[in-house]
């Protein structure tokens, strides 16, 4: 492996892990890390043949004030699935244009329809257990569904501490983590395919993250509004297990994109369902910026039909 993209990847990793460490215990991060503020992140040796880091946190002293009881697995997984776009049906069937039968079954049978999620991790599986000859696009398909599966699962789990992250709040982490983030991903200019982020408690594992090149050169330095916007949208599609989605509004565009964060979504999927029924609905949500400021996407946190 390249020494300098390793050495990237670390060095970005380590400064996102101690912020958001300091993050959950302080709510607040450092803008400069120093001796003073960094936590005991420990790494385990390297096995041989493996570029794989084991990051080892020790768990939170009770006496230890700690203004957000998550794990660190899950502020991860928090600012991940803010920056991150998941698959949608598009990426779906670029991924299996390869297997005619694969393709044929996901648009007759699970394209539009409710967990189409899950079920294209159903159908995948069941052709992997039967046909050692995968294409590399179907497995990266699939290792990608599954992170996105399991760290929406995680994020509902841990629901009730981040919804307590306050909205000034929550735009600082993703405005400091985007670029770190992006950062991350240096390895796959050379030296590897793709980057897989994992936690694990109670020994338990959790897929965070799977992201190939195409997916780290979609991601921006991204930059969020410190405020929220009330606007009316046109919401004309949605996924209720991803949280994103296409709206329309005269001041936009085209079709531009909306997410509902994982720990929200249980919460708000229905809302953004009945939306698609109505010509206009009230968001409260954040405007993403380009590092130019111009406005490329937004972060719905309420939905709330239009008073007459």
């Amino acid at each position: 492996m390249d020494f300098y993209e390793s050495a990237r990847f670390q060095y970005s990793a380590s400064r996102l892990l101690v912020k958001l460490d300091n993050f959950r215990r302080t709510g607040s991060f450092p803008k400069k890390i120093t001796y003073n503020n960094t936590p005991d992140i420990l790494i385990l040796p390297t096995r041989r043949g493996s570029f794989g880091i084991d990051v080892i946190i020790p768990v939170l002293q009770a006496a230890a004030p700690v203004i957000y009881e998550a794990p660190l697995g899950a502020m991860l997984s928090y600012v991940i699935d803010r920056v991150f776009s998941p698959a949608d049906d598009d990426v779906i069937k670029s991924a299996l244009a390869n297997n005619d039968h694969l393709l044929d079954v996901f648009e007759r049978t699970i394209e539009g329809r409710d967990e189409a999620l899950a079920r294209t991790l159903e159908m995948l599986q069941r052709r992997m257990d039967n046909d050692d000859d995968i294409d590399q696009k179907i497995w990266s398909l699939y290792e990608r569904l599954l992170a996105d599966q399991e760290r929406k699962a995680l994020l509902s789990d841990e629901r009730a501490v981040l919804q307590r992250i306050p909205a000034d709040d929550e735009a600082e982490l993703i405005t400091m983590a985007a670029p770190l983030l992006k950062e991350m991903n240096v390895p796959l200019r050379r030296s590897a395919r793709k980057v897989n982020i994992s936690a694990t408690a109670n020994d338990n594992e959790t897929r965070i993250l799977y992201a190939n090149k195409s997916m780290a050169d979609a991601v921006d330095t991204q930059k969020v509004d410190r405020r929220l916007t009330t606007i009316d949208i046109n919401i004309v599609q949605f996924n209720k297990e991803s949280g994103w989605g296409k709206f329309e509004n005269d001041e936009w565009d085209g079709r531009p994109s909306f997410s509902i964060p994982g720990e929200m979504l249980d919460d708000l999927k229905q809302f953004a369902v009945n939306a698609m029924h109505k010509d206009m609905v009230e968001v409260d949500c954040y405007f993403v910026r380009s590092a130019a400021g111009v406005p490329q996407r937004i972060l719905v946190t309420d939905i709330r039909e239009i008073e007459e």
